[in-house]
């Protein structure tokens, strides 16, 4: 199983370029839908693009299982976007596309996660609550990820925006095993063992 997760697409997405060039990326932007600004699901698929792969769209919380079921066959790379955590787990999991997921990486497939597209892969997503909202009709019961991971991602380390925030984690979570990733950074993850990459 192999994980490249980071905290902005834009900014650390070439460090897989000569991975990824000429297949095809299946897109899932389903963490932005109920945020007003999504200027960086457009820099993200910018970049796909330039990176010469072919951007297979998906939003999930339109499609069909059967049309989810047959973008997956498609791809070889799964990519989410950034946005709010707990809106795509509740669509992912509502939707029974966790175990989709999971199908694909034991295949061989290359999961790629952009901010809550990567905190998402955790285990457990209770410690994030702080930098996203839980939306009124979140449909899960309890705050419970994908397990792909065993660690905890804690991304836009540094940034202005949210460098309080972050602290706040930290300090209220001393246990956890986090690993806080600044815009240029991500982590890739390759059969249980992890490797931190800058830009």
């Amino acid at each position: 199983m192999r994980l490249f997760l980071c905290s902005n697409f834009s900014k650390s997405g070439k460090l897989i370029q000569d991975e990824v060039e000429g297949k095809n990326v299946l897109f899932i932007p389903t963490a932005s839908i109920e945020e007003e600004y999504k200027g960086y699901v457009n820099s993200a698929r910018q970049l796909w693009q330039e990176m010469n792969v072919n951007v297979i769209n998906l939003e999930l919380s339109a499609a069909s299982s059967d049309q989810i079921e047959k973008a997956f066959k498609k791809a070889d790379i799964v990519y989410f976007t950034s946005g709010n955590t707990f809106v795509l787990v509740d669509q992912i999991k509502r939707l029974g596309v966790d175990e989709l997921i999971k199908k694909h990486l034991n295949d061989g497939k290359l999961y790629v996660g952009e901010s809550a597209g990567a905190i998402i892969c955790a285990k457990e997503l209770y410690y994030i609550e702080p930098l996203y909202h839980v939306p009124e009709n979140y449909s899960q019961i309890g705050y419970s990820g994908l397990g792909l991971i065993d660690f905890y991602i804690l991304p836009h380390d540094s940034h202005p925006l949210f460098k309080k925030i972050t602290n706040d984690i930290f300090e209220q979570f001393p246990t956890l095993d986090i690993c806080s990733l600044t815009n240029s950074q991500a982590v890739l993850v390759e059969n249980g063992t992890r490797k931190k990459l800058s830009i």
